[in-house]
């Protein structure tokens, strides 16, 4: 085990080494391509394999930029091997910064270089749950400190557990993930993870036990796959376990289906949600959870095949046929879509746009039989994706993550995203820091709502504005349905000077985002992912995840603490509405201390606590004690 661990090690350093960002881009930095023997060398080709013969067969580079020669990850070897396939799609399009090519060609590049023989690997194997924490940041301390008596370990609004790997420990690195509570048992969640490097096929987890303990699997590959990326998950009330992919194969990119009847234990193919369409990519999933809709488990899927958005839906009798629901608003590439539904079986489908720097959001009222036009609700300031010190190589996806809640008068829809800071010199594709630790620009998350349905959208705001050089990236938003609460999280580098070392923070929204308490750090350890030994190419992967239910909020996320491999790690994150305090030494005497993690205060001579900086009202102190007033 040892040797295969060696090699494996020794594998991944090599394709990290290939991966890695020069500062003159793809090798020369003049426009100029490289040479045969610069690719082979940089893929690190061996001679005689299938990928070698794939290289030395795209060498014809006429139809190709001048900048398609300095692209930091993919070379103009893939590139022209991609537009033989996709002759169609629109690569002269000068205001799309995508180029005309799929984000996921990173994802295929790895793999090539992984499976140079250029077929699917052998498939991973299975195991039964098992625990896997972290405990370095003391965690069992303060366990045994909540179980003396002394109090909750709580504070207000939120209060993370602890860090659990997901996806177990790993030899090959695995980014990119996403997680659901099923609302009808919320002791079992699944997640799943790109396991690009490894067997190729998509990481699977599974806990029954409220995320405690986990077991990893594996989706099989449907007929003609080579293997998968862009992973999701849902459940459907009936306890099946849902879980799409990226379907790869050479140019051939489909979005398929799988379910799972043991809660996430084994998994059978289901179907090709994107029918004929084989440009695809990014897809986003989502199942109507709500006994109160129509449309209850209608299972809805997002995504873009070559520039336009696409939406289809599973219902009781399949899948149906991909719709179209981005128009001529959307001049680029509507990549990094979401698709949420609320009470009343709305469906609502958010999409941003590369050309315009639009994010959309459109909507249906008949369980995803059709669509209303798109609504733009804000116009960002960079597009596509954005380089900063901590993700400069594969760079930060600008992807929005929504949600929606209805209850009685409330018909919220709400938006997340990454952006520039919109600060002065902060305002422009131009101005993004990339490797530069020093630079003034930075990066944010920003939120807008919605009150009534999706039709007219709030000025946006950004949740977490500190006044350090940090940035923030990969947000993900949830709502807890049970109280219409908002989770968000989000790497973040505020805790390191160097600006590249990064945490997962968390926060919570009580009143539907018109405020957000204090952000809460989720991780116990960093991740750096711009060091000798990380995964490069992939760094973060474009997305993390977070699902809430019940007043627990559990978030997915890529972290190579350690120094480690990527792998995939959870927390259960607890919330209250009602803001509840931990004391430590003896409430109602002198000196005793009451936090409340964002602000704490020492009792006074009369045995009284003063708590600044709280809002109005009637909070909880756990042990309850005489003494206390605020």
């Amino acid at each position: 085990m040892k040797k295969i661990s060696t090699l494996l090690a020794v594998v991944f350093l090599v394709a990290s080494t290939m991966f890695a960002a020069s500062p003159n881009g793809n090798g020369n930095g003049n426009g100029k391509f490289p040479t045969l023997d610069e690719q082979l060398k940089k893929a690190h080709a061996r001679s005689g394999s299938a990928l070698e013969k794939l290289i030395k067969d795209n060498q014809d580079f006429t139809k190709l930029k001048a900048k398609d020669a300095d692209d930091q990850i993919v070379p103009p070897w893939l590139k022209n091997y991609w537009r033989k396939g996709h002759p169609e799609a629109n690569y002269d399009n000068d205001s799309d910064p995508t180029g005309g090519y799929p984000l996921v060609l990173k994802e295929v590049l790895e793999w090539m270089m992984t499976h140079q023989d250029l077929k699917p690997g052998n498939a991973d194997a299975s195991m039964a749950p098992g625990r896997s924490f972290d405990d370095v940041d003391g965690d069992a301390e303060l366990e045994n400190f909540a179980r003396s008596g002394h109090g909750h370990i709580t504070s207000l609004g939120a209060t993370s557990g602890t860090n659990v790997r997901s996806s177990g420990a790993q030899t090959v690195s695995r980014s990119e993930s996403d997680i659901r509570i099923n609302y009808w048992n919320p002791m079992k969640i699944i997640a799943a993870s790109n396991n690009i490097g490894g067997s190729g096929t998509q990481g699977q987890y599974y806990s029954s036990d409220g995320g405690v303990t986990w077991g990893q699997t594996n989706l099989p590959l449907a007929s003609g796959d080579s293997f998968h990326s862009d992973p999701t998950v849902d459940w459907s009330s009936d306890g099946t376990a849902w879980s799409t992919t990226m379907g790869i194969n050479g140019s051939v990119l489909k979005v398929q289906s799988y379910k799972s009847t043991n809660s996430g234990a084994t998994w059978t193919f289901d179907g090709t949600i994107s029918g004929t369409q084989t440009n695809t990519d990014k897809q986003m999933q989502w199942i109507d959870h709500s006994a109160s809709s129509a449309y209850a488990n209608n299972n809805y899927v997002i995504w873009h095949n070559g520039n336009p958005a696409f939406m289809n839906r599973r219902t009781s009798t399949g899948w149906g046929s991909p719709i179209q629901v981005s128009d001529a608003q959307a001049t680029g590439t509507c990549i990094g879509a979401d698709v949420k539904t609320n009470a009343s079986g709305d469906v609502f489908g958010f999409f941003p746009d590369t050309g315009s720097r639009g994010i959309f959001v459109v909507k249906s009222t008949n369980g995803g039989a059709s669509y209303a036009a798109p609504v733009k609700l804000v116009t960002t300031y960079d597009s596509y994706d954005i380089g900063v010190p901590a993700f400069s190589s594969r760079r930060i996806l600008v992807y929005v993550s929504g949600g929606a809640y209805r209850n009685g008068t409330t018909n919220n829809v709400y938006a997340l995203w990454t952006d520039l800071s919109g600060d002065s010199g902060c305002t422009a594709a131009a101005n993004e820091p990339g490797t530069s630790t020093t630079s003034t620009c930075k990066t944010r998350i920003w939120f807008s709502r919605s009150t009534d349905g999706g039709a007219t959208w709030s000025a946006r705001v950004k949740i977490n504005n500190q006044s350090g050089l940090n940035d923030q990236f990969n947000p993900f938003i949830a709502v807890d349905e049970t109280n219409g609460n908002l989770g968000a999280i989000y790497y973040d580098t505020v805790a390191d000077a160097g600006r590249k070392k990064v945490d997962v923070y968390y926060q919570l929204s009580t009143n539907g985002g018109a405020s957000w308490d204090p952000a809460v750090k989720v991780t116990t350890a960093m991740t750096d992912e711009t060091i000798t030994g990380a995964d490069s190419g992939n760094q973060f992967g474009d997305y993390n995840s977070l699902s809430g239910y019940g007043n627990s909020f559990f978030p997915s996320w890529t972290d190579r603490r350690n120094a480690g491999k990527e792998e995939i790690w959870t927390a259960k994150i607890s919330t209250s509405s009602t803001p509840t305090f931990s004391i430590s030494g003896s409430a109602g005497t002198t000196g005793a201390n009451v936090s409340t993690g964002a602000v704490s205060a020492t009792s006074d001579a009369s045995n009284n606590y003063s708590l600044g900086g709280l809002a109005a009202g009637t909070y909880t102190v756990t042990p309850s004690k005489s003494g206390c007033t605020f």
